[in-house]
């Protein structure tokens, strides 16, 4: 009768059998693998010591033990093999359970990330239904608010001092009282207005030439202009906003950039001059990104007292500062316009966002929705 050894898968030289399993084993093989698994038998998760275990005899009583082998001899040199091959077979069953249990956390890992996902798809499902939810309350807000607004009477024409000094507490109320002056006053001029005799004709465009070109505006490594304002006295400053997130102003007399307004984060989609100042370098600059942000320049004290043959040093005194930077729209702002009046411009945002703002502060005094995108 032959025993094979549950580690190794040979005929053990010194058996021995598990009281717990009822496995058998080589002894030293065993010994070993208690040793380094402080105790657990292999192939299962009892404990086990030497006590837990019993030889099994196969040979005659009388049989003695080998003489210790020396490496000087071919037996010697078999059991130092035997040895190398016992530690070998160990290793690799170590190896084999190691396997198993990087297998079996790897699944564990996989399926903790998968419900992972689930859960954060989930969350942003969820976000995305309250934004549209969000969105839509606004919309309707803003639009019960505007029907409101216009379903009050107003009469511009009576209206009385005391009630201009409470339209003066609300912004709104006093838009409302420009905007109808204004518009009364253009309405008027619109009636009997010609047009005027230097007018360029329609036929006089078709057969129009390019002047001049200007090709060292804003940064080559970002290139493009998204925006150009032309400035309303004389055509003498261009205003514009490029892909590299700055506006520059450009004089034509002198064929340099005489200002960079600098500070957005994203393209510039939009700028304008606004009316005011002393002379046409001290007009204030409204510019609009795509970083959300709407920003009010003002013209520096230099600006009053420079013309267009300024040149060195008053040339490089001048420019523009930042005043405000209004952060209203949740979304790219895509667009600017200027009041009539010159008090107010308005904005617009790419996700249907609008508001009417004071040109002096940059302060919402409006602002609203539309159902669809710009």
């Amino acid at each position: 009768m032959s025993f094979v050894c549950a580690i190794s898968g040979d005929v053990p030289t010194q058996p021995v059998v598990s009281t717990k399993t009822g496995r058998v084993y080589e002894h030293r093989l065993l010994q070993k693998h208690l040793t380094e698994s402080r105790g657990i038998e292999p192939h299962s998760e009892h404990e086990l010591t030497l006590d837990d275990i019993i030889s099994i005899s196969c040979d005659p009583p009388s049989a003695r033990p080998p003489r210790p082998p020396t490496l000087t001899s071919i037996p010697a040199l078999l059991a130092t093999f035997q040895n190398e091959w016992d530690a070998v077979v160990l290793e690799s069953f170590e190896l084999k359970q190691q396997y198993q249990q990087v297998r079996q956390e790897l699944s564990h890992a996989l399926y903790q990330n998968d419900a992972a996902c689930r859960v954060v798809a989930r969350l942003m499902k969820e976000r995305d239904d309250a934004r549209t939810a969000l969105a839509t309350l606004q919309a309707a807000a803003s639009a019960h608010s505007m029907t409101t607004e216009m379903a009050r009477p107003m009469d511009v024409d009576s209206v009385e001092p005391a009630e201009e000094v409470e339209s003066d507490s609300d912004p709104a109320a006093k838009y409302h009282a420009v905007a109808a002056e204004t518009a009364k006053t253009l309405s008027k001029g619109r009636v009997k207005r010609e047009a005027p005799a230097d007018l360029t004709s329609a036929d006089a465009w078709k057969t129009a030439q390019e002047a001049s070109a200007v090709s060292s505006l804003h940064s080559t490594t970002k290139p493009g202009i998204t925006s150009l304002d032309v400035s309303s006295d004389d055509g003498a400053l261009l205003l514009t906003g490029g892909m590299d997130n700055h506006a520059e102003v450009y004089s034509r007399s002198s064929d340099h950039v005489i200002g960079t307004l600098k500070g957005h984060t994203k393209r510039v989609t939009a700028a304008l001059w606004l009316p005011g100042g002393d002379n046409v370098f001290s007009h204030p600059i409204i510019t609009a990104s795509a970083d959300k942000s709407v920003r009010l320049w003002m013209p520096k004290p230099a600006n009053s007292s420079a013309s267009a043959d300024s040149e060195g040093a008053d040339v490089r005194a001048m420019g523009w500062v930042k005043k405000n930077i209004v952060k209203h729209h949740s979304a790219e702002v895509v667009g600017l316009a200027i009041h009539p009046s010159g008090q107010y411009f308005a904005s617009a945002a790419q996700d249907g966002g609008w508001a009417v703002h004071s040109a002096e502060s940059g302060d919402v005094v409006l602002s609203g929705s539309i159902n669809a995108p710009l």
